[in-house]
């Protein structure tokens, strides 16, 4: 780095919090999570333990749709139970639904069932019967276990994580892009707890170090934007406070339990996480670049934009 490039960063940089919102972020970022889901005992150790209350998740009529965005790849198979205790826990401890997470759809004659598994780990089940309504859970699960005949079944691989940190991402600031990479983490985070029927608290840790940590990151911004007169700042802040509106609205709800944290609440954070960044957050990264502003590192702007051309995203 030439000196005077050197001697303008360090100028810039006087002030303790612009330099550690620039050069640090975040003190350390999550590590990705690999849940392991409580099973129930005997008879049932295929099974979470928090089956009853998980099984909301697939308490939406249009289930397949909002799981739709999650599809790996999906295989249709025609088997016949026969109503022999164990032939699901068989079924799902199967290596091709074993070694993932699965969404199963079951279609009898007069019967349609989902099952969700975590790494051969039934986490949620509902069951549609003809005439006499839905059933959830252990219920619902026992009830498929005793049922003869054939069976029409969709194995759906979802994906493990909501989506992955790359240089895509950057707006060619290391502690914004820690801060990003947190987000990032955080949310797949929840995304796994929630596939893998962890229990409440988990989940709701999880949520409030996701929105607390997101008001966070939006000063981080901000303070950024007034330091360098950025012109777009009214609009993003306008956009982070339409942000935190809609998630302290949900927050309050859902600690009332008046609403749940489901796979469509979870992507709207995730969707809206990642556009953000990918769009509006990237436009400051290029501004502050283009005008100079030595907080930037030259190296990260070089990575990211040959990563946003390979992606296509340089035409957004």
């Amino acid at each position: 780095m030439p000196f005077l490039r050197r001697l303008r960063r360090w100028w810039h940089m006087r002030n303790p919090e612009i330099r550690w919102i620039v050069e640090v972020g975040v003190k350390e970022v999550p590590e990705e999570a690999n849940p392991a889901p409580d099973r129930m005992d005997q008879p049932y150790p295929f099974v979470s333990k928090y089956v009853d209350e998980n099984s909301y998740l697939l308490d939406d009529p249009d289930i397949m749709l909002t799981l739709f965005r999650s599809v790996v790849d999906k295989r249709e198979e025609h088997i016949r139970l026969h109503g022999l205790p164990g032939e699901i826990k068989l079924l799902v401890a199967r290596p091709d639904v074993a070694n993932g997470v699965y969404l199963l759809a079951f279609n009898g004659e007069r019967f349609r069932a989902w099952l969700l598994t975590y790494y051969g780990v039934i986490t949620a089940v509902r069951l549609d019967e003809a005439g006499m309504g839905t059933s959830y859970g252990l219920r619902a699960l026992r009830w498929l276990d005793e049922w003869t005949g054939s069976v029409d079944i969709v194995k759906i691989r979802l994906r493990e994580s909501l989506y992955s940190w790359g240089p895509e991402f950057s707006v060619y600031i290391k502690g914004l892009d820690n801060q990003h990479h947190y987000l990032v983490t955080t949310l797949n985070n929840l995304y796994k707890y929630l596939l893998a029927g962890s229990a409440r608290r988990i989940l709701d840790d999880t949520l409030n170090a996701l929105l607390d940590y997101t008001k966070f990151h939006f000063r981080s911004e901000e303070v950024l934007f007034d330091k360098y007169g950025y012109p777009k700042a009214e609009g993003h802040r306008k956009q982070h406070q339409t942000f935190v509106e809609k998630a302290s609205d949900f927050m309050e709800k859902y600690k009332a339990g008046e609403a749940r944290l489901t796979l469509e609440v979870l992507h709207f954070l995730a969707d809206w996480v990642k556009n953000h960044i990918l769009t509006s957050d990237h436009d400051y990264g290029e501004w502050f670049y283009e005008h100079g502003v030595p907080i930037v590192e030259e190296k990260l702007v070089r990575r990211s934009r040959e990563v946003r051309a390979k992606l296509g995203l340089d035409k957004l």
